[in-house]
């Protein structure tokens, strides 16, 4: 129980640091998001090389294509949200992000051939009824920063996919460990091609809070979901959200209309209803 208790205590950790590393994103006015996203990495670089090396985690060029899916689709997902955050409200960004839980019947039936319950796929029409409300597309436009939202819960979830099939062979500090050094690697070369010298210090300082968080938020969520059951740290990650519209009405004074809070709350419901079915999924091979 008490091991439990540690794991809600990560999860509040990771659901207020995940906001904070979207506030200084969203700061960072005039950085390239492919600076941001290197720098979400590089900065904890050193301490996963380190934490590596206490923990005997060597990298094995066998294991690199599993490893390698699972860390270039979260990194996409990653610079979707990072453009999100830049292009539309703090909270839609976040919102949208969490829409990974919605794209997993969807993703387990094409990829692994498995499919889930009924309530699964009704609470994806639910949540996805949700994201229309919420972005509210028209015939003639649809804003480029809910699509690059959706699109980075869509590869979250892709990720989250990679995740569980790791997680049959991996501790989760591996899976962590590659998915650092990966990303560090492969981000350097947007970063490097975008990258502006004439950043100042407000800059420079937000980038350092992104890294500073990011990290916090990483690991706090791979203990939270170590010491304490899946279900429970999904509900707790959606204090993102409420977390996320706090800070942008009192950070950017973003106040979500109507249409926004119902659109968010049609997403919460049907995610909440999707983590908490019981049902096991049957295969079709």
């Amino acid at each position: 129980m008490q091991r439990e208790s540690q794991g809600y205590i990560f999860g509040l950790l990771a659901a207020v640091a995940g906001p904070c590393m979207a506030v200084f994103t969203k700061l960072s006015v005039g950085v390239p998001v492919e600076t941001l996203v290197f720098c979400r990495f590089a900065i904890g670089y050193p301490i996963f090389i380190w934490f590596m090396h206490k923990n005997n985690i060597h990298i094995s060029w066998r294991k690199m294509p599993k490893h390698f899916l699972r860390a270039i689709s979260g990194l996409a997902a990653l610079y979707c949200y990072f453009y999100a955050i830049q292009m539309i409200p703090l909270v839609n960004a976040v919102t949208l992000s969490n829409t990974k839980p919605l794209f997993m019947p969807f993703i387990a039936l094409i990829w692994m051939k498995v499919l889930v319950s009924l309530k699964r796929f009704i609470a994806a029409v639910i949540g996805f009824t949700g994201v229309v409300v919420l972005i509210q597309p028209s015939m003639m436009s649809l804003e480029l920063g809910g699509i690059l939202g959706l699109l980075g819960g869509f590869l979250g979830a892709i990720a989250m996919m990679g995740i569980r099939q790791l997680s049959k062979t991996e501790s989760s500090e591996t899976i962590l460990s590659y998915y650092f050094v990966i990303n560090t690697i492969v981000s350097f070369l947007p970063f490097a091609i975008t990258f502006q010298t004439n950043l100042d210090l407000r800059q420079l300082f937000s980038l350092m809070m992104v890294g500073f968080f990011a990290l916090i938020y990483q690991y706090a969520l791979t203990k939270a979901y170590t010491h304490a059951p899946a279900t429970k740290i999904s509900t707790l990650n959606y204090l993102n959200v409420a977390l996320g519209g706090l800070a942008g009405w009192l950070v950017f004074d973003e106040v979500p209309g109507g249409w926004v809070i119902a659109g968010i709350s049609l997403i919460v419901f049907g995610t909440l209803l999707s983590i908490f079915d019981k049902s096991k999924p049957r295969s079709l091979i």
